[in-house]
């Protein structure tokens, strides 16, 4: 498949560059342009537009490093930084405003009693976005 538009929320786990990397691999083919989005969940007793230094600062790093790893895997990734009160929302609106044809998610490999578990967001997103989704699940450490 053609894509045009691979949308990468990133959440600055062990799996993002893997993420990355395999994005610019689908992007090449079509030349598709890869935007990846890092959100900053914003508690409900403060403003949307709460100035958060410290998660600013963060996400920035964040997406600094996710624009490196692109480049190292031989693509560019646009990078775009997002406030919302939950992630999942924002993913999904900002793919249907960008008109991604695909969003690529990594889901960092967790137990949770005893079941491997699907994060809310990857969840969400999977089960709202307007596109494709595909799940990047890491391997079990071994």
């Amino acid at each position: 498949m053609a894509y045009k538009l691979i949308l990468v929320p990133l959440a600055g786990s062990a799996v993002d560059p893997d993420v990355v990397r395999l994005a610019v691999t689908i992007a090449k083919p079509s030349k598709a342009q890869i935007v990846g989005v890092h959100v900053i969940e914003v508690r409900w007793n403060m403003a949307l537009d709460a100035v958060l230094e410290a998660e600013l600062d963060k996400g920035e790093t964040l997406l600094a490093a996710a624009a490196a790893v692109a480049q190292q895997a031989g693509g560019h990734m646009d990078t775009e930084l997002l406030q919302a009160r939950e992630a999942s929302a924002a993913i999904i609106d900002t793919a249907r405003e960008r008109g991604a044809d695909l969003v690529l998610m990594g889901m960092p490999y967790r137990k949770r009693l005893g079941r491997v578990s699907v994060g809310r967001t990857v969840e969400e997103v999977y089960l709202g976005a307007p596109c494709a989704v595909l799940a990047y699940r890491q391997e079990e450490p071994g």
